[in-house]
Parts: C-alpha cells; sequence; structure tokens
C-alpha cells in the first residue's frame, strides 16, 4: 500500500474521466485490467495516480482530441521503440475516425524521422491491432439475433401516419434558405400567427398572448413547418431557449377524429402546451408528449388539415 495520505481516489473526478475514455477508446477489458491493479497492497495507489495524471487530467482534456492525441504519441512510441503503448495509441488513433490507410500513412512519416528501423516494429504492431478488430467484428456478427421485450401500458391511442414535421427556429428566414440550398424548397407560405386572430390561447391551461411565424413547405406528402416565436409564451420559444434550432413537433394532420385523440392523451396525464383557437374555424393543440415520445410535441389540429398548406398566408420564393 502507498504511504498514508498518498493523493489518489477512485471517487476523484481525474480517475472517473480517465477510466470512462479508456472504457470507451479501448474496451472494457482494458479498463478491468486498470481496476484489478488498484487493488496491489504495494503499487496501487501509485498506478492509480499516474493513471488518473494521463488519462484523466490529460487525455480527458478537450484542447485536443484523442485523435490527435494519439497521432502525437505515435511517433514517440515509435522513437522509443514503446511497442505496447503504440499499440493503444494506434487503436486511439482508429477510433478517433481515422482509416487503417491514415493510420499507416502516419506510422510512416514518423518512421522517416526517428529512424526507419522503427518501422517493421510498427507494422507489425498495426497489423496486430486490425487483426483484433477483424476477430471481434467477427464474433459479433456470429451472434444470434434476439429480441428484447418489454411490458407497457398500451393507451389504446392510435395517431396515424406522420406527415408533418416542425422545427422550432431563431430565423424562419436563415433556417428555410439552408432548405433551398439543400434540398431544393425554394418556395414557403408565411403565415404570422398571433393571439390577435384567435377567440381563445392559452399556454398550458392559462389564457396568455402570444406571436410566432410559421413557414411552410411540402416535401413530398409530408408538411415542412418552420416556427420562429417572437413574443409572448409560446412551447417554440422554451424550445429555442433550451436546445436552439431543432425538431420540435410532429402531427398526424388527416387523424379522422382529432377531438378524440386529443381527448384520449389527456386524460393519461398529457398536458397541452399552447391550445389556439382561430375564429372558431381552427383549433390547434400542441400536446406536451416529451416524457412519451424522447422529447417531441404533437401537434393535433381540429378539423384535420391532411398536412396541406393552408390557403392563406404570403408565398416567399429564393431566387
Amino acid at each position: 500500500m502507498a504511504e498514508e495520505g498518498f493523493p489518489f481516489s477512485r471517487d476523484s473526478k481525474d480517475y472517473q474521466q480517465g477510466i470512462a475514455l479508456m472504457r470507451k477508446v479501448l474496451g472494457d477489458s482494458d479498463a478491468k485490467q486498470v481496476e484489478g491493479l488498484l487493488d496491489h497492497p504495494l503499487f496501487g495507489d501509485y498506478i492509480g495516480w499516474m493513471f488518473s495524471k494521463t488519462w484523466g487530467a490529460l487525455y480527458a482534456r478537450t484542447e485536443l482530441s484523442v485523435r490527435e492525441r494519439s497521432l502525437v504519441l505515435m511517433g514517440t512510441d515509435m522513437a522509443l521503440g514503446r511497442e505496447g503503448p503504440l499499440k493503444d495509441h494506434i487503436r486511439g488513433a482508429l477510433f478517433g475516425g481515422l482509416s487503417p490507410e491514415q493510420v499507416m500513412e502516419a506510422l510512416f512519416q514518423a518512421g522517416i524521422y526517428v529512424g526507419v528501423p522503427s518501422l517493421p516494429m510498427a507494422m507489425r504492431v498495426m497489423g496486430e491491432v486490425l487483426a483484433e478488430r477483424d476477430q471481434k467484428q467477427s464474433v459479433a456478427a456470429a451472434r444470434p439475433h434476439t429480441t428484447e421485450r418489454m411490458k407497457m401500458d398500451d393507451l389504446g391511442v392510435r395517431l396515424g401516419p406522420i406527415n408533418h414535421v416542425a422545427m422550432a427556429v431563431k430565423d424562419w428566414k436563415s433556417a428555410a434558405q439552408g432548405y433551398a440550398s439543400m434540398m431544393g424548397l425554394k418556395t414557403w407560405r408565411i403565415m404570422d400567427i398571433s393571439t390577435d386572430m384567435m377567440t381563445q390561447a392559452e399556454y398550458y391551461g392559462e389564457p396568455a398572448e402570444f406571436r410566432w411565424i410559421s413557414a411552410f413547405a411540402m416535401q413530398g406528402n409530408t408538411l415542412l413547418e418552420l416556427c420562429e416565436p417572437v413574443s409572448g409564451k409560446t412551447v417554440f420559444a422554451d424550445f429555442v431557449d433550451q436546445h436552439g434550432d431543432g425538431m420540435q413537433h410532429v402531427g398526424d394532420l388527416s387523424h379522422q377524429n382529432p377531438q378524440e385523440l386529443v381527448k384520449q392523451y389527456t386524460s393519461n396525464g398529457v398536458k397541452v402546451g399552447n391550445y389556439c383557437n382561430i375564429g372558431g374555424m381552427i383549433e390547434l393543440h400542441y400536446l406536451d408528449t416529451r416524457d412519451q415520445l424522447g422529447g417531441m410535441f404533437l401537434e393535433v389540429v381540429t378539423p384535420a388539415t391532411y398536412a396541406q398548406i393552408a390557403d392563406m398566408g404570403e408565398d416567399f420564393t429564393f431566387e
């Protein structure tokens, strides 16, 4: 055992992030080897301290990626003739996204500078790393397919096909320009939606005033929407404040009985984030299903709009 007061603890931040990084880069087997060495009565704490300072305090720093650190250290390993560390650093480079060809090029480059005799050793170690990787992949491929099952409460609610996808964005025009460039969606229907046009407007059950801009475009049979919050309390403003731009809600806008759908969801504890009654003709329900649908809201519209762009607003086209 190291002397009393030696500065190492398995609960330290450096050790915890170091062992997590090793498990991620080199695998569970290597991490367990380190954990086993920590139990040695004579040098366990010394190994723990050195490991914490290298893998934890140094390798986990974000100034350089694992791939970049591995490339730096591969040349050092070759110069010093250290086969074991070279193997780990080659594995780190591959984990970081380099191809075997790129790693081989780096080894060749380093070998020219540190000494050509180091190349045969490096190529042999590289071959061992690739052979081990191929063996693991073969074992994984040979495993039989399994199906995991778990019990759940079936609410009996069937949404139907998803034909509407909406993003909450800081700037609809900037976001739409990206869709125009990458997907050819150059024309968008712009609607300025506010409580001025509503007979009833709510935010989580409380009367509210708000405004947002929606930009619509069709991609095949899917209605895309970009929602830019302008003022007041909306689920779009909440999303942008918390996450920035991103996918905020989906919907089946052709459901035959949307009111019953809302009733079934809310009776099972789902809250309505925003409710909008537009002139007594259209009702928008933004259901807060984040806990049930992996962070996603669900929009239900009454009556069904069949995922068509409404005949209102103005078109905006990118040239």
